[in-house]
């Protein structure tokens, strides 16, 4: 407890000492035209597998429908078109799955789309804390720290402190 109100004097004092400034990311990514150029290729990028996911479904739902509609066909054709159904399905699965779900596709091709939108962002906000003496850096739409300088991280010395048993 002690060691916890010690701490938190000291980060309070530490703050205080330090200029401290805010971002809007929601406000820079909507006023970036790359933003609006990176969303409109994805979202175009994103219909056109969705229309490949519904041809496949489409097919799928073509062949159920023969397989309901014809009365006369033979056992080894409704196993071929049954066997056909099933392999179709699993296509689609695995188009959806490697595309639209977790790690898929549309996540991949954001994270290419966007990460250099960031890093510029984030460099800028780095150059202009050095030019302005910021020490850090706050997104008041996430509540990240985007920049903090070093003299602001206490991790060694917290390090330290662990290493030499000195905790109280």
């Amino acid at each position: 407890m002690k060691i916890a109100l010690l701490t938190a004097f000291s980060v309070a004092s530490v703050l205080a000492a330090q200029t401290i400034a805010v971002i809007d990311s929601d406000r820079i990514f909507d006023n970036l035209g790359e933003v609006t150029d990176a969303t409109e290729l994805l979202e175009r990028e994103i219909g056109e597998w969705e229309a490949h996911a519904d041809s496949l479904q489409e097919e799928i739902d073509a062949i159920q429908a023969d397989l309901e509609y014809t009365m006369v066909m033979s056992p080894e054709r409704r196993r071929e078109r049954e066997a056909l159904i099933e392999e179709k399905s699993a296509e689609l699965q695995i188009f959806l799955s490697h595309t639209f779900g977790p790690g898929g596709l549309v996540e991949s091709r954001n994270s290419q789309l966007v990460s250099p939108i960031v890093a510029s962002i984030n460099e800028a906000v780095q150059e202009l804390s050095i030019e302005e003496g910021y020490d850090i850096v706050l997104d008041t739409s996430g509540g990240l720290v985007v920049y903090v300088s070093n003299s602001m991280d206490i991790t060694d010395m917290v390090l330290e402190k662990l290493s030499t048993g000195g905790s109280d």
